[in-house]
């Protein structure tokens, strides 16, 4: 299976520098491997092919995503998967449900948890993409991703989309470790928007 991750994470480099948004890029992909990984690891989980799903639900996540494409994002990656003749049908079923469901857009608050173990993997990997939207990276991303996106950005819709996903965020957090792990991203971002608003307000007096 080190292989197909190995041969993924050339493919996404190769996908995410296209993109050209460094909001989205292959840093990225990394940092939510990494906290995923660890999130799971805290969540007990050990076996194997576990942290293989874990791991390539992370790396394909971001993969015809509908911020970048008007494909079904679950074909394109099932497409993709299909290349590594080694991966069962079942495979290919629980990377993709992992994948083409970690977009904040996809989720309402009002979804129940429930114990279904895909569901698990695929709440790790929620978690982990949701914490790289907090702290200081989490900052930066949306700065990058609002100029890269709004024929004339300003602070104040900056500050105004940062605040209403932080809040949705703070909601959709699923793992007890991944609440663990996000509470000083949240509380850093949380100082920057408070910071913002109260310096905003007098600069426009």
């Amino acid at each position: 299976m080190n292989g197909i991750i190995s041969k993924t994470r050339r493919f996404i480099k190769k996908y995410m520098e296209k993109l050209d948004d460094i909001s989205h890029d292959y840093a990225h992909i990394n940092y939510v491997i990494r906290f995923s990984l660890k999130i799971a690891k805290r969540e007990g989980i050990r076996d194997k092919k576990e942290l293989f799903y874990i791991k390539m639900g992370a790396l394909l996540h971001d993969y015809e995503d509908s911020k970048y494409s008007d494909k079904c994002q679950a074909e394109m990656i099932n497409e993709y998967l299909k290349k590594h003749k080694e991966l069962t049908s079942y495979d290919r079923l629980e990377i993709v449900k992992i994948a083409s469901n970690i977009s904040l857009s996809k989720e309402s608050i009002d979804d129940d948890n429930n114990d279904d173990r895909t569901e698990i993997k695929m709440d790790i990997v929620k978690d982990a993409d949701r914490i790289n939207s907090l702290g200081s990276v989490g900052i930066m991303r949306y700065i990058s991703y609002n100029i890269n996106n709004n024929e004339k950005p300003s602070f104040d819709e900056i500050i105004s989309n940062m605040k209403k996903r932080t809040d949705k965020i703070r909601k959709l957090l699923k793992t007890k470790s991944g609440k663990k792990m996000a509470k000083k991203h949240l509380k850093l971002i949380d100082t920057f928007i408070s910071n913002y608003e109260y310096f905003g307000r007098k600069r426009r007096r």
